[in-house]
């Protein structure tokens, strides 16, 4: 699939009446495209294209670059709500730096063995207050 015709999931509920608006008022919808290294998995972030002033939108925050600006709305898929499908205890330690909790290796290849059995777009996040992994599936609009 070329990349003018890639469906971008987008995974806060809510988000499609923001995205019409940018996309009417703002000049469109700016992708940014994660480079941190050090967290792959981060994801795009989606800002208006052009400020109110009519200038580019400025750089959120120094991991991303920036990507493409979409106009159709139909080149998104938005998730209207997520449901929870399974939550297990995980082992967590600290990062090389020391700055971030990270999950034990054990615990990593779990919740990755848990999401290869759900459809494409299933995720986890992480319950910290009771060290569990909660595995959750979209229901799109």
């Amino acid at each position: 699939m070329d990349q003018e015709k890639k469906i971008i999931q987008v995974d806060i509920p809510g988000s499609r009446s923001k995205f019409e608006y940018w996309i009417k008022e703002r000049g469109g919808v700016q992708v940014w495209i994660n480079v941190n290294l050090s967290d792959p998995g981060a994801g795009e972030i989606f800002t208006p294209a052009k400020e109110l002033t009519g200038a580019d939108y400025p750089k959120p925050k120094w991991s991303v670059t920036r990507g493409e600006v979409i106009t159709d709305i139909n080149r998104f898929k938005f998730v209207k709500d997520w449901v929870e499908k399974k939550r297990f205890k995980v082992k967590v330690r600290l990062s090389s730096n020391g700055t971030m909790l990270k999950c034990t290796e054990v615990s990593s290849r779990r919740i990755w063995k848990e999401l290869e059995k759900l459809p494409p777009g299933a995720t986890y996040h992480f319950d910290y207050e009771n060290a569990e992994a909660v595995i959750s599936v979209p229901i799109y609009e």
